[in-house]
This record gives C-alpha cells, sequence and structure tokens, in this order.
C-alpha cells in the first residue's frame, strides 16, 4: 500500500481511501452488510487506513455501519473522517446536535478528518452566519476532532473565498481528468498547492463514468497496458499530483476493491 506523508497534519494516511457511500445494496435497498464489511476488512488488511463517511449517505446507515465494522480494529489503527451536512442545519444548536449523534453512531470518541459536507457559496453563508467555525476549532481543542476541514461542489471564485479564509488542515474536492475546469478544477488544485492546504479527491473516476469508455478510446489505453482496468488510468492521474494525499474511491463490488489494491 502507498502511504502519503502529511508533514503539515504529522499523519500518514493510506493514500487509496475508502469511500463508504456506494456500498453494495440488498433489494429493499439497505447496506448488504455482509459483503460490504468483508470489502472493508479486506481494504483495511490491505493497508487503507482512511474511511471515508458522512451523515447522509446511505440514508444515514452509513455511519452506523462504519462504526460497528471498526470496532473490531485498533482506534489508532485507522483515519475516520465524517461531516456535517451543513446543507441539513439552520442553527448552531442543530450543528452540535448533530456533532453528538455522529460520535455516537461512529462509537467512538474522536473523528480524524471532519469536514463541512459540500460547502457552495449558500450553505458557506450559513457556516459564517451560524458561527460553525468557531464551534469546531472548538472541538479540535478538546481533541474531538483532530484535523478541520471542508468539501467543496461550486464554482472557482467560491473556492477561493472559503481556502482565503482561514488555515484549512485540509480540504476536499471533486477532480478527474476530464473535469479540469469544473468546480475548484486545476485551479484551485495549484491554488491549494501555494496555501499549503492538503487535498483529498473525491470523485476520481467521475462517478464511475471514466471505468468504461468509448471502443476507440479504450484501445488508447489497452494499447499502452491491458493488464490494467480503464478505472485505475483516471486514479493514477490524481494520485500522481503531489499535494493529493488520499484518493477516495467509492467502492460498490469486491472486485473494485482487489482492483483498486492491485495498483495503489
Amino acid at each position: 500500500m502507498e502511504y502519503s506523508k502529511i508533514d503539515k497534519l504529522n499523519v500518514n494516511p493510506s493514500l487509496l481511501g475508502f469511500g463508504c457511500m456506494r456500498f453494495p445494496k440488498k433489494e429493499d435497498g439497505t447496506i448488504d452488510e455482509v459483503e460490504a464489511e468483508r470489502m472493508l476488512d479486506h481494504a483495511i488488511e490491505s493497508g487503507v487506513t482512511y474511511i471515508d463517511t458522512a451523515y447522509p449517505y446511505h440514508d444515514g446507515e452509513s455511519e452506523p455501519f462504519v462504526g460497528r465494522v471498526l470496532k473490531k480494529y485498533k482506534r489508532e489503527d485507522f483515519y475516520l473522517a465524517t461531516k456535517l451536512p451543513m446543507f441539513k442545519i439552520d442553527s448552531l444548536e442543530q450543528a452540535k446536535e448533530i456533532f453528538e449523534e455522529q460520535i455516537k453512531r461512529l462509537d467512538v470518541d474522536y473523528v480524524d478528518f471532519y469536514l463541512l459536507h459540500a460547502l457552495n457559496k449558500d450553505t458557506w453563508k450559513k457556516v459564517i452566519d451560524l458561527n460553525i467555525i468557531p464551534y469546531c476549532e472548538e472541538l479540535k481543542k478538546q481533541g474531538r476532532i483532530k484535523n478541520f476541514g471542508f468539501s467543496f461542489h461550486d464554482d472557482y471564485e467560491v473556492f477561493e473565498e472559503i481556502i482565503n479564509y482561514r488555515d484549512w488542515d485540509f480540504c476536499q474536492i471533486q477532480l478527474n481528468y476530464i473535469d479540469t475546469d469544473i468546480q475548484a478544477g486545476m485551479k484551485g488544485y495549484k491554488l491549494t498547492e501555494e496555501k499549503n492546504v492538503p487535498l483529498v479527491i473525491m470523485e476520481p473516476i467521475k462517478g464511475g463514468a471514466l471505468a468504461s469508455l468509448s471502443d476507440d478510446i479504450e484501445k488508447v489505453f489497452t494499447d499502452y497496458n491491458q493488464n490494467v482496468s480503464i478505472s485505475s488510468w483516471a486514479l493514477r492521474f490524481v494520485a500522481s499530483l503531489p499535494n493529493v494525499k488520499v484518493v477516495l474511491s467509492g467502492m460498490s463490488t469486491y472486485a473494485q476493491v482487489e482492483d483498486n489494491l492491485s495498483y495503489f
């Protein structure tokens, strides 16, 4: 397993992170817990240490499920990331209630990487108006969160405003080799390098769209190396950027876990 060195935070997470928003599901739409646990176990036993979930994933079932699976491992052996759903929050008190609920769901004393979830122009205004940042900074002082950041979905100008607001521990953006000019994009990537804000990448395979391409385009990849998957190139692209410290993959099958592990 490849590991990142984040000097700013004094941590060394696995370069591959397990995104817990696309677990296999049963016919009734709930998580197929037996298969999902098998996938998580295989990833962790193979060296994955960064586990990323969020309050709304799988209709609220991702956090408690992930918490149950992780109880079999030593707490210091993994980094747990989850997110405060600003799109659901209308008061500071509500934010506090949700954080306490998350800690109970995950059954942990602290969260390693805590993010303001999916910030855009409107939710960023709520963050400021509701004094969410001082609250999260207090959680960090208390040791209940170790690193404080945000994930982002909006235009570059909004990203620039947010990242310049304070010295963030890290941030998470959508980036892949097609969407270099969408949302924060490569311009945002370069800004994180300048400001020394370590990056976590989401949607490296564009929600699976870069796992299967037209025959003529796939031929370019297979002519170069027919022994690796098409999706592997998308992950390799973002993983090759120096300031990318974790590449999240929302794995939904055991085969995807094995494929990702084969080149990380």
